[in-house]
This record gives structure tokens, C-alpha cells and sequence, in this order.
């Protein structure tokens, strides 16, 4: 268990960027008209195929040691992240084996739709069962609607469930996942210099100290409090676990790009990655711009000058990607507008101005300032640090969606950042302590207030984290119903209670008069 297990730097580049890359493929080959998909399709493996070879090019484009940037992991964390990855991935409710959220309804009839019907998805309304879904339909002036949604994520499982049916196709989708979480383990490892237990336990648990506004919501019962990470009206910032109990087709490539980004070694690719995520999620790419922006302009990417940077910045790859993938999945999306219902700045939902700003000022002091605080001294001159809490504390002045996905997807990025730099932070302390106890030196007053008040931001921030995970066995054990037969399918919604969130999230009427319908897919 000792043993050191060496991976190339190039090698997991590679495997990252295919991770993120092979679903927009199979989207472009399988899913648009085989003249535009395939030369797409190409374009981008190329793409994929430059960022893999300047991978380990200095920001000079001088290769680099291989000694320097290579990923060394010990064989135990190693064994421990893959089983802690798979887990979390099962855990989380991914293929619907486990009792989960909500969410999952709609995440099950995705995969059963990709896997069931020809591609690209339309739904006849007249396949609908349900008679009051039935008396809805017959209102409306079409008979058809095109299945449209962020679902890129679900191809190589669906591709799978082809092949060999739905039961092979929610097991690839659970290992993908897993795949997923792992890489983004080992990533983050080589960016706070080793293996440590903190990595799994913030990718975990990192979250906000949501359990103080429920304490007092306890003590004090207010009205606006809606749960335990929507204690704040009209805004929420979602644990790492919860995001991956209802979003994990979003947070899942959102974390692994990010890591990516903190961990290149130039910027010849960091508009490819960007590019992928918009395939993912058209919120969290808008968390993640400024990420990229500011990783591309730190003061390491700047040493070969303006003109060095320029040249590194726009590359086939770069370039390329973000033009294919922008022109296609904008056209996607645009393709149901529907699903945004509700857009503006905050004040427009909270009309008292002074509670408006209290609300605010209340929700960054639990979410973000604990954070910034503890990693304040050591990453003051961060970059990524700094734009991060910037971020964090701009994204809540919006809302977009009824459910305010803006705040909740668009700050993933910035929040995974603290999460790897917190789990930097708990790993130095660790090492810091061996130290101290091998010397069996005394602590200052300063020192030992602040192991305190990172002991109890860490525990603090795991109470959502605990909560679900509790809600999920719990209910797991006593044999409640599995959150994946509500809907079953969008062409024959089972339970008339989500068909709202079906006909406007994930149905799109008059499809046929948009662009990607019309012209780019099959």
C-alpha cells in the first residue's frame, strides 16, 4: 500500500480533456446531420489533440521536466479516491439505485428517453397517457415538442443503453460519473502538492455555514425560510453534495475544469476547456469565464510578455472550439426559452430596500466571508482566490429562473476554487501539526483561536452534507420509494404534478422554426 503510482502529466491531460471532450463528439457525430456533425466532430478532436501535445509546454512553449509535472500518488489514496468516487457517484443518486431527491424524476426520464427514442428526441403528444396531462396538451395549438436540455453529459451512457438497454446504460452512466470525480481527485491533489484525505472530504461536504441560519430558524421560525440551503429568499449557494444529488451532469465537468485550469501549465487550451463546459451547462460556464480569464492573466501566464500571451491565448484550439461549440449549443438552447422565467437584478424580487441589503449582507457572511477569512494570509496575492470571492459576492445581485439557477450553477466555479484551496489549507495545518508534535513545540494564543475556528467552519459547513447523506440512507434502509418514477418518460409523463418543469425545462413546442432544428440536426 506504500507503493507510489508516477502518471504522466500529458497522460492525464489527456484523459481529462477526452473526459470532457468524448460526449460533445458523440453529440456532434450522432445527434446533428452527418455532414455538419462529422466535420464538427472532427474539427474538435483536432482541437483536443493540440491541447493534449502543448500540455506540457511551458507558457514559453519550452517543454517541461516531466520529473516537475508529473502526478505521483500513492497506491492507497489512489485505490481510496477510485472507491470514494464510485461511491459518491452511486450515493449521490446517479442511475436512480438509491433514494434520492427530486431532481432524479426528470434525471431518470432523460436517460430512458436518450436510450428509447431515435435522435434527435420529439415527443407526440399523442403517446401521453395521463388524462389530465392529456387535457393539458389539448390546449395547446402543436401536437409535437422536442426534447431540449443540457444532456450532453448522459451520451456515452446513452450511447451505451443502445447497445445493451436501459440497465447497462444506468450503470455506465454511475461509473462515467465516477470517472469524473476521480479525475478531479487526482487533479486537485497535484495542485496542493500531495494526496490527503482533505481532498475526498471537501470535494464532499465543502459548503456554506448554512447550519447557523437554521439554528436560528429553529429558535426563531421565520416564513421566508424555505430549507436548509434556501434559508436566504430568492438566493442559494448549494453544498458540493447537493449539487451532486440534483446537478451532477453540470457540477461534475464544472469541478474537473476548474481543476484543470489551476493546474495548467500555460494557457494554449483554456478556451477548450471554457468551450466543453458550455456543452454542459450554459450557467456554470458563466461562473467559469472569469475563472479563466483571470488564470490566463496571473502573474506566472505573463512572464514571455504581451505578445508571448497573445500567441498562447489564441491557438487552433482555443479559437476553434469556442467558435463550433458557442454557433451549436447556443443554437440548442436558445431553442427553448421557455426555461428561463423569471430574470433580473435582486432588488426587483426583494422590493425593501433595507432588507434586501440585510438579506445580502447576510448570505455573503454565511456563505462566502468564512472562507475568506480563514485563506485570507495565505492567498491574498492569489489570484484565483481573489476573483473568486469577487464573484461570489457579485453573483447574488441577479437572479434568472424561478428556482434562481444563476446564483445557485453560475457560482460553481468560484465555489469549487475555495473548496480546493480550503482543502490546501486543512492539508498545510495537518502537516503543520506532525511537525509541531514531532518537536513537541507550544502554540501562540493566535495560533490555537485559529486551529478553533477552523475546526468549527469545518464542521459547520458539514451539517447540508450530513443532513442529506442521513435523508438518503435513512430512507434507503426503511425502503422508501426511489425518486425516479414520477416522470419515467417526457413522452408520457406519469404524474401530472411535473408537468410543469417538463413542458418548460425540458419540452420545447415549435421547434421546427428554430435554427438548430431547422438546419443542424438530423
Amino acid at each position: 500500500m506504500k507503493k507510489e503510482i508516477r502518471i504522466s502529466y500529458r497522460s492525464f491531460f489527456a484523459v481529462c480533456t477526452g473526459f470532457l471532450g468524448l460526449p460533445v463528439l458523440l453529440f456532434l457525430a450522432c445527434y446533428l446531420k452527418p455532414y455538419i456533425g462529422i466535420p464538427l466532430a472532427l474539427i474538435i478532436l483536432c482541437a483536443l489533440i493540440f491541447a493534449v501535445k502543448d500540455a506540457c509546454k511551458g507558457q514559453d512553449l519550452k517543454p517541461l521536466d516531466g520529473k516537475k509535472t508529473d502526478i505521483t500518488i500513492p497506491m492507497g489514496y489512489f485505490i481510496g479516491y477510485l472507491i470514494f468516487a464510485l461511491f459518491l457517484s452511486w450515493f449521490s443518486g446517479v442511475g436512480e439505485y438509491i433514494v434520492t431527491f427530486n431532481d432524479h424524476h426528470y434525471r431518470f426520464a432523460i436517460l430512458n428517453d436518450l436510450v428509447s427514442y431515435k435522435w434527435p428526441v420529439i415527443y407526440d403528444y399523442s403517446t401521453q397517457t395521463n388524462p389530465q396531462v392529456i387535457e393539458y396538451f389539448s390546449k395547446t395549438p402543436g401536437s409535437n415538442a422536442a426534447f431540449v436540455y443540457y444532456f450532453t453529459y448522459w451520451m456515452p451512457a446513452a450511447l451505451t443503453g443502445k447497445v445493451f438497454g436501459l440497465t447497462a446504460a444506468r450503470i455506465a452512466l454511475i461509473i462515467w460519473n465516477g470517472l469524473g470525480i476521480f479525475l478531479t481527485l487526482i487533479g486537485v491533489s497535484k495542485y496542493i502538492g500531495r494526496a490527503s484525505f482533505t481532498v475526498p472530504f471537501c470535494y464532499f461536504c465543502f459548503g456554506g455555514l448554512d447550519v447557523i441560519p437554521n439554528i436560528i430558524h429553529d429558535i426563531i421560525p421565520y416564513a421566508e425560510w424555505n430549507g436548509m440551503e434556501r434559508w436566504a429568499p430568492e438566493l442559494a449557494y448549494m453544498s458540493n453534495f447537493a449539487e451532486l444529488t440534483s446537478v451532477f451532469h453540470q457540477c461534475v465537468p464544472v469541478f474537473l475544469a476548474v481543476t484543470l485550469i489551476m493546474i495548467s501549465k500555460n494557457t494554449r487550451s483554456v478556451g477548450l476547456i471554457g468551450a466543453l463546459i458550455l456543452s454542459y451547462t450554459p450557467w456554470g460556464i458563466i461562473g467559469l469565464v472569469p475563472v479563466a480569464l483571470v488564470s490566463a492573466l496571473r502573474k506566472e501566464m505573463r512572464e514571455g510578455g504581451t505578445r508571448q500571451l497573445l500567441k498562447n491565448l489564441f491557438t487552433f484550439q482555443n479559437i476553434v472550439s469556442c467558435i463550433v461549440l458557442l454557433f451549436v449549443f447556443g443554437a440548442l438552447y436558445m431553442s427553448n426559452s421557455a426555461s428561463v422565467s423569471d430574470k433580473g437584478f435582486i432588488f426587483k424580487y426583494i422590493t425593501n430596500p433595507a432588507l434586501c441589503i440585510l438579506i445580502y449582507i447576510a448570505f455573503i457572511a454565511v456563505e462566502v466571508l468564512p472562507f475568506a477569512l480563514l485563506l485570507y494570509k495565505n492567498e491574498k496575492k492569489n489570484a484565483l482566490f481573489l476573483a473568486a470571492v469577487i464573484e461570489l459576492c457579485l453573483i447574488p445581485l441577479f437572479k434568472a429562473s424561478f428556482e434562481n439557477d444563476f446564483c445557485m450553477r453560475v457560482s460553481m466555479a468560484p465555489r469549487f476554487i475555495l473548496c480546493i484551496l480550503f482543502a490546501r489549507f486543512l492539508k498545510d495545518i495537518y502537516d503543520a501539526d506532525k511537525i509541531i508534535s514531532s518537536k513537541k513545540l507550544k502554540r501562540k494564543k493566535k495560533d490555537i483561536l485559529k486551529m478553533v475556528l477552523t475546526v468549527l467552519v469545518a464542521i459547520g459547513m458539514v451539517y447540508p452534507a450530513f443532513n442529506l447523506s442521513f435523508y438518503i440512507a435513512g430512507c434507503t434502509a426503511t425502503g422508501e420509494p426511489i425518486a425516479a418514477d414520477g416522470v419515467v418518460s417526457f413522452g408520457n409523463i406519469r404524474d401530472e404534478e411535473h408537468l410543469w418543469n417538463c413542458t418548460h425545462n425540458y419540452m420545447s413546442e415549435g421547434y421546427e422554426d428554430t435554427f438548430f432544428f431547422k438546419y443542424l440536426v438530423k
